[in-house]
């Protein structure tokens, strides 16, 4: 997923949202625009970005190779990195 941060601020934008959209297109990647001074797009980020874990078993399902906390896993990660969103 490419995130487009800091849509707040039109008058300063590096990359326009048609750049965001065809670099995104052409590595297939999900494109979303959000704000994390206004919070405006960052659910959705996550939302999106949840609903294509859920839609690709392959990247949640448990298998001998992987490390880390899955979804599904009794234990919960011993880890946290204190990030929240709005």
């Amino acid at each position: 997923m490419l995130v487009g941060n800091k849509i707040d601020q039109e008058s300063s934008r590096m990359v326009s949202r048609d750049e965001g959209n065809k670099f995104a297109k052409k590595y297939s990647m999900l494109f979303i625009e959000a704000s994390a001074r206004t919070c405006e797009g960052v659910q959705i980020a996550f939302e999106e970005l949840v609903q294509k874990i859920i839609q690709t078993p392959g990247l949640w399902q448990n298998d001998q190779h992987s490390q880390g906390f899955r979804p599904g896993d009794t234990d919960k990660p011993t880890e946290s990195s204190g990030c929240t969103y709005c």
